[in-house]
């Protein structure tokens, strides 16, 4: 049997994904449900809130089957690098014939048509882009109008302002360049929007709730926008504590000022980026104060965040290029799954075309290459929010090693 896969941070679990699982249910009511989700770094270009293991407990409970660890090297990535790991890893387990995913537009005849523009990138939007590059646009913007000025009257350009929008031609960007028999189906995103900050509805967007637990220091209000079951598991662990990237900002300090001169190796590190690094005197206390001295018309804030995540975690570009170069995903790791779902597991390893890692101790038996590189990259990324932790509450997580395989028993 084929199931559905789900593209997923759950930073943290809310009412707007228990609402996209249960449509999901009714759509295809004899598939299961198998999301690939970011690990212990998100898109954004930073840690996750909070532990990748409480995330994964509180997605089993709020309706996912089977949890898979998003590639690491690509969890806080570009949207099309993020988008094409993701689809490709639920693509190679070989039991997925149907994407669903959200988004603010669910006219999939018109995510594909962007989509099919930035696949094949005819000459005039190529020339558009490329001027508005030189302009001193980044490249969302630049992308943008490159879109607004060859197709005047399709408003794409409005389209591609909305982020989850964007991840959705991404993805189908991915299905159709690597020929995937996978189905998109997209299912519109309600009330709040993706980096709206208000409590007032009952699904709320994920940067709202990690903008209150911030500045009032606890989950109470999440009460009323998590499901009562997950909230429950959530309340229950001792490890159920908020991370930001303030609490790694003076690795990042570190890092800056101990590799003057390489910084360039980093992935999406420009020359640019790198001397207005180099040129730093002192560090200012804030991080987000870092970041907005450093950021400009040419260059977004999120993929600043990005670069600075990959300094700290060691992601050059080197180690990126080998992984794209071999389809961004060279193994498949379990992070949790539902009892009753077990049997997605055999099916799985009957069907996977890549090595299934359900045991971290495992890894060095099945894996060789690249693809060990790729698992101790993982390992070493969570030993860094593992100590981060630590070092913030004084509570050890359980290591890779130590944790095992999440399973609901309903």
């Amino acid at each position: 049997m084929k199931h559905v896969g789900i593209i997923a941070e759950y930073n943290p679990f809310h009412n707007g994904h228990f609402y996209q699982l249960s449509k999901v249910k009714e759509m295809f009511p004899g598939k299961k449900i198998i999301v690939c989700m970011s690990g212990d770094f998100v898109q954004r270009g930073e840690p996750a809130l909070l532990p990748k293991t409480i995330r994964c407990n509180m997605a089993l409970q709020g309706g996912c089957d089977v949890i898979l660890s998003f590639p690491p090297m690509f969890s806080s990535a570009s949207s099309e690098h993020f988008a094409a790991a993701g689809v490709l890893m639920l693509a190679k387990t070989g039991v997925i014939d149907t994407l669903c995913f959200g988004a603010e537009c669910d006219d999939l005849h018109l995510l594909s048509d962007i989509a099919d523009i930035f696949i094949n990138e005819p000459d005039a939007y190529k020339t558009s882009l490329k001027t508005a590059l030189s302009n001193g646009l980044s490249f969302p913007k630049a992308r943008a109008f490159a879109l607004k000025e060859c197709y005047p009257d399709c408003n794409y350009e409005s389209i591609i302002n909305q982020p989850n929008n964007i991840l959705a031609i991404e993805y189908i960007k991915t299905i159709k360049r690597y020929a995937l028999p996978i189905t998109p189906v997209v299912i519109k995103r309600t009330t709040s929007n993706y980096n709206d900050l208000s409590l007032e509805s009952p699904i709320c967007s994920a940067s709202a709730l990690r903008n209150d637990v911030q500045k009032n220091d606890n989950f109470n209000v999440w009460k009323e926008h998590v499901p009562e079951i997950s909230y429950s598991t959530l309340t229950k662990s001792p490890y159920s504590k908020p991370i930001y990237f303030s609490d790694i900002y003076a690795l990042l300090q570190y890092r800056i000022t101990s590799e003057h001169g390489s910084l360039t190796n980093y992935h999406e590190c420009s020359e640019f980026v790198a001397n207005q690094l180099e040129k730093i005197s002192y560090f200012p206390t804030s991080f987000d104060e870092f970041i907005n001295n450093l950021s400009g018309k040419h260059i977004t804030e999120s993929r600043l965040r990005r670069i600075m995540l990959n300094i700290i975690l060691m992601r050059t570009k080197e180690k990126i290029k080998l992984q794209i170069d071999n389809e961004y995903v060279p193994f498949i790791r379990i992070l949790g799954f539902n009892e009753d779902s077990a049997f997605v597991l055999k099916e799985m390893k009957e069907n996977s075309s890549l090595p299934i890692i359900n045991k971290t101790a495992n890894a060095s038996n099945l894996l060789s290459g690249h693809a060990y590189e790729a698992f101790l990259q993982d390992v070493y990324e969570s030993t860094i929010y593992r100590q981060t932790f630590y070092n913030k509450y004084g509570i050890l997580i359980p290591s890779e090693y130590e944790q095992s395989v999440i399973i609901n028993r309903k």
